[in-house]
């Protein structure tokens, strides 16, 4: 699979969101845990290694360290810190640690930029003392793009995660040329708009020409075509199905998506939504 730089890490394009997927919010039960640990075990097998995860998403730090357990080195996790406070933060993202079972984190993120200032503090000590990889800001919201563009100024962090698909493509007119500038990391969350962009289809999209690709699906054309663009680091499309995240990493090993075929998807798009 073709590999990317975040912020100095080099990641697999293909990754697993795991929000709504692993979200529980109960102890899960052993044909829930397993269920997942057979996503993990595809995204391993596969090339889809980097998981994505935060405690706003229930049960699924721990489930995640439960499916890796006994192999955490051959996989990148990342997780957020989604919380207000000083010692509430350091209490959460301590907390983390434990349930992935590890004591490194590849990328630690701040969750929809929730105290950002005191949360971010407390992720560079822990990046000093070398028990994170990279640090980052996420949210799901277009308007914060400003604050966020603000945070990449900085200096301070090495990644960010927004959504980027190809109905909600707001980040292209400034926040992916700011990265590209400044050689920060993005990482795109619901590439496939929480799965709305192929369950939401009013026609059938016409595939032919990416077929000659090994592209079967259209999920997997719309995936492709985020990765089309360079900027982008890694998609995190979620899952709960073992053989969805197969057909999510095949599009990893693809040649960047020709400009004639990223138009095409998207004329499609407009036809079919």
């Amino acid at each position: 699979m073709e590999q990317r730089s975040l912020g100095g890490l080099p990641v697999n394009v293909v990754g697993l969101g795991t929000a709504a997927t692993f979200q529980l919010f109960r102890t899960p039960s052993g044909e829930e845990l397993e269920t997942r640990t057979r996503v993990v075990d595809s995204c391993l097998a596969s090339g889809a290694n980097f998981i994505d995860s935060s405690p706003m998403y229930g049960e699924s730090e721990r489930m995640i360290g439960l499916a890796t357990a006994g192999r955490r080195d051959r996989f990148q996790l990342a997780t957020k810190v989604w919380i207000r406070g000083k010692e509430a933060g350091r209490a959460q993202i301590a907390d983390s640690f434990r349930l992935l079972g590890t004591d490194y984190i590849d990328v630690f993120q701040v969750h929809n930029l929730v105290d950002t200032e005191v949360q971010l503090a407390h992720l560079e000590r822990l990046k000093a003392e070398g028990k994170i990889g990279v640090i980052g800001v996420t949210h799901y919201l277009t308007s914060t793009y400003d604050e966020i563009m603000d945070i990449m100024k900085s200096g301070r962090i090495g990644a960010i995660q927004i959504p980027y698909n190809l109905t909600e493509r707001t980040c292209e007119r400034a926040v992916l040329p700011l990265a590209e500038e400044l050689g920060i990391g993005v990482i795109v969350m619901i590439p496939l708009g929480s799965g709305s962009l192929v369950r939401g289809l009013k026609r059938e999209p016409d595939i032919t020409p990416l077929e000659e690709y090994g592209v079967a699906t259209w999920a997997q054309a719309l995936l492709w075509w985020v990765l089309g663009d360079p900027r982008v680091t890694v998609a995190i499309p979620a899952t709960s199905r073992p053989e969805r995240v197969a057909e999510n990493a095949h599009v990893g090993s693809l040649p960047i998506m020709p400009a004639e075929l990223r138009e095409y998807v998207s004329a499609e798009a407009g036809r079919c939504l």
